[in-house]
């Protein structure tokens, strides 16, 4: 799933101890001269996008968690975030070792050697599977409305989610023998260094676990994104021209002192599809985007014995571009969703809490979830409407008690 993975290790440097020197024949001068922009990339660059991605991606989940996101699409959009911010972390000693090279103890070079790429390429799955399950939910949402989710709808999401996050570790787990630790004994010690596993990388069972994770996993997802979303925003161009087309025609009939009160303008359920429409198009579009730069890596340098600076410079950009999709999705929400933009301002003006307790208060007592649509309406039980209809008790009694007080009083004259 990472840029590097296909075609040997993931760069490593620590000053003049490149732990993949025997791997790869490299002309070192040649190395040297872009090992500034090296430095820049992993030093600098890499380690801003994670911080800033790591910061907007929790921000990101509490607004999601606020009772204004009670939808089924949110569930999806939560353990997604939770996918990002794991790859985010997990880079955390990647890009140290890239940038400031390796301490050297066994203990630090055995996870850089057995359990880096495992732990980066599980999160990484994950995010990918729960993104395209939305889509899947989104369009089975928008071109079947007549299904009805069943009550332990949440639970499945809930259940999916960690799922994913556990096939991802399957599949990833063979990943932990690519490398090995290699010991070396000198005067000063004992250095350890990372070494490709070259009779398990170079097995054309190997080869075929690779290529298979590539298309199943990348290639396939980005096609179903690309589909599905397409059909989604031509549905909802669809309903916007009927919209417009209907609303021509009521121009000439209508009082332009009375609002407007067509069923998509009143229909919040409408609003809601059509906002997570145009962000999962716009994540869709984020994630294809910057999967392009590692997909081209294979083929403008497939020489894999020869590689230059200017591969590795390439390989440095595709790594930066990778890391975007995971960091840049808080723009993205605040760009497309101003539900978002307004519960983000109260978490800042720290009124989530008095505007839950104030609901919960003001919310009557038989009032349960409707998990008949996209499980953010509410209805009232039917205990709760009879008491609220003409014919209830409640509302005879003050009548009774009326009739009675006058009585009395005529009594009493």
């Amino acid at each position: 799933m990472l840029t590097g993975i296909l075609r040997g290790t993931l760069l490593c440097c620590d000053n003049e101890n490149f732990t993949w020197n025997n791997v790869i024949n490299i002309n070192r001068h040649a190395f040297n001269e872009t090992t500034s922009l090296l430095h820049i990339v992993y030093r600098i660059i890499i380690p801003a996008i994670i911080i800033s991605g790591i910061f907007g991606n929790i921000l990101i989940f509490l607004v999601l968690s606020t009772p204004m996101f009670r939808g089924i699409a949110y569930l999806y959009l939560r353990g997604l975030t939770s996918a990002h911010i794991g790859v985010l972390l997990c880079w955390i000693p990647i890009f140290i070792r890239l940038g400031f090279g390796m301490k050297n103890n066994y203990p630090s070079v055995f996870y850089h050697a057995h359990l880096e790429l495992v732990a980066v390429n599980t999160f990484a799955i994950a995010s990918i599977l729960i993104m395209t399950s939305v889509i899947v939910d989104r369009y089975i949402f928008i071109f079947f409305p007549t299904r009805i989710r069943s009550r332990n709808t949440r639970k499945n999401i809930r259940s999916f989610i960690l799922c994913s996050f556990i096939l991802g570790f399957a599949v990833s787990a063979p990943l932990t023998g690519m490398r090995t630790v290699y010991e070396q004994q000198e005067d000063t010690g004992t250095i350890f260094t990372l070494r490709e596993n070259i009779s398990i990388t170079q097995s054309i069972l190997w080869n075929v676990y690779i290529w298979m994770m590539e298309i199943i996993l990348r290639l396939c997802p980005t096609i179903i994104l690309l589909l599905l979303n397409s059909f989604v925003i031509k549905r909802f161009l669809q309903l916007n021209a009927k919209k417009r087309e209907f609303q021509s025609v009521s121009e000439k009939f209508r009082n332009p002192n009375i609002p407007e009160t067509s069923l998509l303008t009143r229909n919040r359920g409408y609003r809601e599809e059509q906002h997570l429409a145009i962000l999962m198009a716009i994540m869709a579009i984020c994630f294809i985007i910057t999967m392009i730069p590692s997909i081209l890596l294979e083929f403008l340098y497939h020489d894999y014995e020869n590689m230059n600076d200017d591969c590795l410079l390439f390989r440095a950009f595709a790594a930066v571009t990778e890391l975007c999709n995971f960091a840049a999705h808080i723009i993205i929400y605040f760009s497309c969703s101003k539900e978002f933009r307004k519960e983000f301002l109260k978490i800042l003006q720290n009124r989530c809490r008095k505007n839950v307790i104030e609901e919960d208060s003001d919310r009557p007592i038989g009032e349960i979830e409707d998990y008949s649509r996209h499980g953010t309406t509410v209805r009232l039980t039917p205990e709760q409407t009879k008491l609220n209809s003409p014919a209830s008790m409640s509302k005879l009694n003050p009548m009774e008690e009326d009739k009675e007080s006058e009585i009395l009083n005529a009594a009493d004259v």
